[in-house]
């Protein structure tokens, strides 16, 4: 029985245990589960490229054919060697294909599942978390402290320098999503190669927060309900250089910024100390008066539901980059729809 909440995950998956051969990530950061999930497989097989060795399977098939996860766990490699089966769980129930391979660990296969945001009674988590040769690993939005050890570790890479205060000011730019980090981060390094320091300035020249406007203005329509305004604040976030994934990535951290909120008034903290302790590690920052009148909204699932939104169309993005702005704008009109219904 292996439950990894997201502080605990980057420790297990340096050292993974050698009876575990299935994975579910799950969480949030859709961008920070394709990245575990790519290492766990990268580092189980020689080549991602083989199909020989890499299966890739789409959930929602797999649903439809439960008994097809069996075959390919139970398939002996051509050639021999390790095999990775990666799984991309979509809206259907993938718990009848699981339960049929679970009880037995797998001579030489591991399976990787990715997976969007998991209540705590989801059957999938459950079937991972109550199997010993299972994990089912958290991924929750980096803090501001894994965001700096993320910055300082890859300027050090880089042969650059960087000072606290400087990492601290890029951190709050940054954190959309892991993969939206390392991208910005790449960007913002690849504009420094051949110097020997990241200075201030070099932060809104580069990094997408020179843009802070139209993004805020994208994400106050969608999360006040202003349905006349969701459609012109997106395309003017395009226009301004955005892209769909860091942009939908954004509002999905928001979306949990006002979830904490949420669940913190509903232990008893006043609402003005709520938003005030949840939005020092919000992406977006915004006007108190247009946060709290957001706040006065949505409910705590409302919210729940606007991160799955969001996260879902993250993943979508990434499977058809040429309808990303089209995808994204419809999960900001959803929201934006969801908003002036009150949430409910």
């Amino acid at each position: 029985m292996v439950a990894i909440r997201h502080w605990e995950a980057e420790n297990f998956l340096a050292k993974p245990p050698g009876h575990v051969a299935f994975y579910l990530f799950y969480g949030t950061d859709t961008g920070l589960v394709s990245e575990r999930a790519r290492l766990i497989v990268k580092s189980s097989i020689d080549s991602l490229e083989d199909a020989f060795q890499l299966v890739r399977m789409e959930g929602d098939d797999l649903a439809g054919e439960s008994g097809r996860l069996a075959d390919e766990v139970n398939t002996i490699g051509l050639f021999g060697g390790r095999r990775a089966i990666w799984v991309k769980a979509g809206a259907r129930n993938l718990v009848p294909a699981f339960e049929a391979v679970m009880d037995t660990t797998p001579k030489d296969a591991v399976v990787v599942v990715e997976a969007g945001a998991l209540k705590k009674d989801s059957g999938l988590r459950k079937i991972f978390e109550r199997s010993r040769h299972a994990a089912a690993i958290e991924c929750a939005h980096d803090t501001p402290e894994q965001l700096r050890q993320i910055i300082e570790t890859q300027a050090k890479a880089a042969g650059l320098a960087i000072d606290r205060e400087t990492a601290d000011l890029l951190s709050h730019s940054l954190g959309a999503d892991r993969l939206t980090t390392r991208a910005e981060l790449d960007k913002l390094l690849l504009y420094k190669h051949g110097l020997d320091r990241i200075e201030e300035a070099d932060i809104g020249a580069i990094v997408a927060d020179a843009s802070a406007l139209s993004l805020d203005a994208a994400m106050n329509a969608a999360f006040s309900g202003r349905l006349d305004l969701v459609d012109e604040a997106v395309q003017q976030a395009f226009i301004a250089g955005t892209d769909p994934g860091m942009l939908l990535g954004m509002a999905g951290r928001h979306a949990v910024m006002l979830h904490r909120a949420k669940l913190d008034a509903a232990r008893g903290i006043p609402q003005e100390a709520a938003l005030e302790k949840a939005s020092r590690r919000a992406f977006n920052f915004t006007r108190k008066d247009v946060l709290a009148r957001q706040f006065g909204l949505w409910t705590a699932d409302g919210l729940a539901r606007a991160v799955e939104i969001f996260g879902r169309a993250i993943q979508e993005c990434r499977y058809n980059a040429r309808l990303a702005e089209t995808l994204a704008t419809r999960a900001f009109w959803s929201v934006a729809s969801a908003a002036r219904r009150g949430a409910r």
